[in-house]
């Protein structure tokens, strides 16, 4: 996964390895409608490995695509991290 913090004038960017374990455990959460879209509803829960939220994983209604949010980085191996600025 691809992220990018912001941080005044610098984005750092983060190339972290998600385990297939961790992932396939979204199969474990209990998903719930969230939002108020009419329709074909967006679903989100979070996902957790022995009591720990590891993130957030929401299913968008609207094109289907699937977001994790708020990822725990301990729970991943940094393959690459790099620093560039806006300004």
């Amino acid at each position: 996964m691809l992220r990018a913090v912001w941080e005044d004038s610098i984005i750092h960017y983060q190339l972290l390895e998600i385990s297939v374990d961790d992932l396939k455990l979204i199969g474990t959460a209990n998903l719930e409608p969230v939002g108020r879209r009419r329709g074909r509803q967006s679903l989100g829960a979070d996902v957790q490995r022995d009591g720990d939220r590891l993130f957030h994983v929401h299913f968008d209604g609207s094109d289907g695509k699937c977001q994790i949010r708020n990822l725990d980085i301990r729970f991943c191996t940094m393959l690459e991290q790099w620093d560039i600025t806006t300004e």
